[in-house]
C-alpha cells in the first residue's frame, strides 16, 4: 500500500473545506506572500528598496503577472474541460443503463425479471457503494460483483423468437457498453492536473514576491499589494475548486443516475 504523497494530502485536506472556505484561505496565503513577506523583506537592509530597484520592479512586473494569468486562464480551461468529459461519461453511462433496461423490460420473458431488479440493485450500489470511493480513484468490490452477476445472466438468455433474437443482440451490445462506461468512470475519476502546474505557479508566485519586494513604499504601491493577492487567490481558488471532478463542494453528483433510478421503478413496458 503507497503511502500518500504530500501533495495529496494537502489536497484531501483543502477539498474537507467548502468552496467559501478554500477561497478565504487562499486569498489569505496569497496576501501574506504577496503583501507582508515583502513589506517585512524590506526592513532587511540588503532587501531595502532604491529607485533603481523600483525601476527594475516595474520592468519585470508586466511580464511575469501576464505570464502568470496566461498560465491560471489555460488552466482554468483545463479544468473545467476535464470536470464537462466527467460530466459527460456520468450522464453516459445512466443514460446506457437505462436503456439497457428498456431492452430488457420489451423482451417480452417473465425470466428476464430478476435480472431487472439485480440491475436496479447495480445503479443503486453505483451511488451509494461506490460514489464515495471515486475520490481516492477506486470502485465498489460489491458494484463490481454485482455487475458480474448481472453479465453472466445476460450470457445465458436464450431468445425463442425472431423478435427476440434480434433483440438480445442489442441487450449484450449495450451491457459492454454499460461495462465499458463504468470502467471509463473509474479510470477518469482521478484525473487531476499535473502536479508540475503547481509547482510552476508557485515559482511565479515566489517571483512576484520578489518583485514587490523591490519597490519603493508608496500609496499606490499599498494599494497595489492589497489587490494584486486578493486576485490571484480569487482565481487559484477557482482553479482548486474545480481542479478534481469527484472531491469538493462542486463535485460531480450522481444526479443522472437518481433521475434513471426512478425511471426504472415506474417501467412496466
Amino acid at each position: 500500500m503507497s503511502t500518500p504523497s504530500k501533495e495529496s494530502l494537502f489536497f484531501n485536506w483543502i477539498y474537507r473545506r467548502s468552496n467559501i472556505q478554500i477561497l478565504i484561505l487562499l486569498i489569505i496565503f496569497f496576501v501574506t506572500l504577496l503583501d507582508v513577506m515583502p513589506r517585512a523583506l524590506q526592513h532587511i537592509p540588503i532587501f531595502a528598496p532604491t529607485q533603481d530597484s523600483t525601476r527594475l520592479g516595474l520592468g519585470l512586473f508586466g511580464s511575469i503577472i501576464t505570464l502568470s494569468g496566461l498560465l491560471i486562464g489555460f488552466l482554468l480551461n483545463q479544468a473545467q474541460s476535464n470536470f464537462r468529459e466527467v460530466q459527460t461519461l456520468v450522464s453516459q453511462e445512466a443514460g446506457r443503463i437505462n436503456n439497457l433496461d428498456r431492452l430488457l423490460t420489451r423482451f417480452g420473458d417473465p425470466s428476464i425479471a430478476p435480472i431487472r431488479v439485480e440491475l436496479f440493485d447495480y445503479m443503486n450500489s453505483i451511488v451509494n457503494d461506490e460514489w464515495a470511493l471515486l475520490q481516492k480513484g477506486e470502485g465498489s468490490s460489491k458494484t463490481h460483483m454485482l455487475w458480474r452477476g448481472i453479465s453472466r445472466q445476460l450470457m445465458s438468455i436464450e431468445p425463442q423468437t425472431n423478435r427476440q433474437t434480434a433483440m438480445y443482440t442489442d441487450i449484450i451490445k449495450k451491457s459492454e457498453e454499460v461495462a465499458e462506461s463504468r470502467e471509463a468512470r473509474i479510470e477518469r475519476s482521478n484525473i487531476r492536473l499535473p502536479g508540475l502546474f503547481w509547482i510552476v505557479i508557485l515559482i511565479c508566485m515566489f517571483a512576484l514576491m520578489g518583485i514587490n519586494t523591490l519597490f519603493l513604499p508608496s500609496d499606490s504601491f499599498f494599494l497595489g499589494l492589497k489587490i494584486l493577492p486578493i486576485t490571484m487567490g480569487a482565481l487559484i481558488s477557482l482553479l482548486v475548486i474545480t481542479d478534481q471532478p469527484f472531491k469538493g463542494q462542486n463535485s460531480v453528483k450522481p444526479d443522472s443516475f437518481y433521475k434513471i433510478i426512478e425511471s426504472i421503478k415506474t417501467r412496466k413496458e
